[in-house]
């Protein structure tokens, strides 16, 4: 099955999480990550390390 990958982005306030709530409960076998919670690293610190143990576990999780 080919995998669909749909990124939602606005302003703050515009009802993203809304939508992405309501669009999880209405796509099966969906999965809905919120960038903000893929970033909480403490200390927060981007680096290569970090960034690609985000993306890794993004990918594990759909």
């Amino acid at each position: 099955m080919k995998k669909k990958l749909f990124i939602v982005n606005g302003a703050m306030g515009v009802g993203k999480t809304t939508t992405c709530k309501e669009l999880s409960k209405k796509l099966q076998n969906s999965v809905w990550l919120d960038g903000d919670w893929c970033w909480m690293i403490n200390p927060f610190v981007v680096n290569e390390e970090n960034k690609r143990m985000v993306i890794n576990n993004i990918n594990s999780s759909s």
